[in-house]
């Protein structure tokens, strides 16, 4: 089965980095040949464009997503990972979903919501979810994010190569939640 591995997130963003970052240091290793690593930081329409640009017999079977998402009640660099079953919200967050997207707002809930919709994300969907602490412009992670930094990569990495690992991980809706505040200075 053929995996890609996303990360989505800002650059210079603090925490809010760490989907890139991920990606970064992934990309570095040695991946074997049906591990794909992208930087899945853009347009979500753009990103069903990508996943539909591969042949329809050698299509992705698995896409492992890391991102910062805010949930508030884990301690900052709490790493979450789970496997997406697919169930989408009502037709109103769908909608919403959309409107920040084309408004330029990148995250990972309003990412897969709408690859989903459109049918364009693999049947299997990892999802690595990293509680955040800062929110601001600026090239470091927070000390909780940093600390877990090697830990996460090893984490996406397992989603990615590791099929006894994903079986066992708990299958869960989104917690969709709303986009951060910028904080500026």
């Amino acid at each position: 089965m053929r995996v890609i591995v996303g990360g989505i997130g800002y650059p210079d963003l603090c925490d809010y980095s760490i989907g890139i970052e991920v990606q970064e240091r992934l990309s570095e290793r040695e991946a074997p040949p049906n591990v794909v690593v992208e930087d899945l930081s853009y347009n979500p329409i753009a990103i069903i464009q990508r996943l539909g640009d591969e042949p329809p017999d050698d299509r992705f079977g698995r896409i492992v997503v890391v991102s910062a998402v805010k949930r508030g009640d884990r301690s900052p660099g709490t790493a979450e990972c789970y496997r997406w079953n697919g169930v989408m919200p009502v037709d109103e967050e769908v909608q919403r979903a959309v409107t920040d997207a084309v408004t330029g707002i990148i995250a990972m809930d309003n990412t897969l919501v709408i690859a989903r919709y459109f049918g364009a994300l693999p049947d299997e969907v990892v999802v690595v979810e990293v509680e955040p602490e800062t929110h601001e412009f600026g090239a470091s992670f927070s000390p909780g994010v940093s600390s877990a930094f090697e830990k996460i990569c090893d984490l996406v990495w397992s989603g990615a190569t590791d099929d006894k690992f994903v079986a066992g991980l708990p299958s869960r809706s989104l917690a969709l939640t709303a986009v951060p505040v910028m904080r500026f200075g």
